[in-house]
C-alpha cells in the first residue's frame, strides 16, 4: 500500500498521517478549519493516533476542546479508534450517517450524537457538504470542503499510484453500490480540486479527468 503523504499546503485543511508504524500502512485524518471553527474528519486507528491528532491541532493553535465536531466517514476501527482518547478531556459531537451510528458505538464504544444525510450542508469551517457513498459500508460518506474544493473520500475511493479507483470488491460490503455511489458523486458536479483518500496517495491535479474515467475501468482492473 502506498504510504506517501504530500507536504502540500491546503488553505483550511490539515492532512494528518495516522498509524505510521502500524499494520497496513498509513490511514489519514483531516482537520477542516477557519477563524471560527474546527472540524475533525475521522480519528485514526488507536489512542496513539489520538495523540497525533492532538499534535496537529496544536500546530494550528487549537486543541480537542476547540473541535466543533468529528465527522466519521464510516465505522471501521482505523477511522474511529482515536476518538476515546480525544474525548478524555473534551466534549464534541461525533457525527456519522444514520446507517453507521450503531456500528460506530459497537466498534469504539463512543456514541454518535448527530447524524447527517446525503446532500446535507454543515455551516462550519467555511462550509462542508456530505455525500452518502454506500458500498464499502452501508453508512459510508464522503466529506466535501467547499472553500478548498477538497473531497475527503473515506474508503469509498482509493488511489493507486495517484490514480483514483472505486473501492475494490474485496473491501466492499456491496460492490455494485460502491460503483453507483461514485456515479452519484460525479453527477453532483462538485468542483473537486483534490481527492484526499484515507489510504494511499492523495490526488492534487487532474481530478476532473480522473473522476470522468474512474468508472471506465473493469472490475478485473481495479479489484
Amino acid at each position: 500500500m502506498v504510504t506517501v503523504i504530500k507536504d502540500v499546503p491546503i488553505d483550511g485543511v490539515k492532512v494528518i498521517a495516522c498509524r505510521p508504524n502500524g499494520p497496513r500502512g498509513i490511514v489519514k485524518a483531516f482537520l477542516l478549519y477557519d477563524d471560527n471553527s474546527t472540524v475533525l474528519v475521522d480519528a485514526g486507528f488507536t489512542a496513539a493516533d489520538g495523540v497525533l491528532i492532538r499534535e496537529a491541532l496544536a500546530g494550528i493553535g487549537r486543541k480537542p476542546s476547540n473541535l466543533a465536531m468529528c465527522i466519521v466517514t464510516h465505522h471501521h476501527l482505523d477511522h474511529v479508534g482515536g476518538l476515546k482518547e480525544l474525548l478524555t478531556d473534551a466534549s464534541f459531537p461525533v457525527v456519522s450517517h444514520p446507517a453507521a451510528a450503531d456500528d460506530v458505538f459497537a466498534t469504539c464504544d463512543v456514541k454518535v450524537s448527530q447524524t447527517v444525510k446525503d446532500g446535507e450542508r454543515i455551516d462550519l469551517a467555511g462550509g462542508i457538504k456530505i455525500v452518502h457513498m454506500p458500498g464499502h459500508t452501508p453508512g459510508s460518506i464522503a466529506v466535501y470542503h467547499e472553500p478548498s474544493g477538497s473531497l475527503m473520500a473515506g474508503d469509498a475511493i482509493f488511489s493507486a499510484g495517484e490514480w483514483l479507483i472505486v473501492s475494490p470488491d474485496y473491501l466492499c460490503e456491496d460492490p455494485d453500490s460502491a460503483r453507483a455511489s461514485v456515479k452519484h458523486l460525479i453527477d453532483l458536479d462538485l468542483q473537486i480540486n483534490r481527492v484526499l483518500v484515507a489510504h494511499g496517495d492523495d490526488v492534487y491535479s487532474g481530478v476532473p479527468d480522473q473522476m470522468s474515467k474512474i468508472l471506465m475501468k473493469s472490475r478485473a482492473e481495479w479489484a
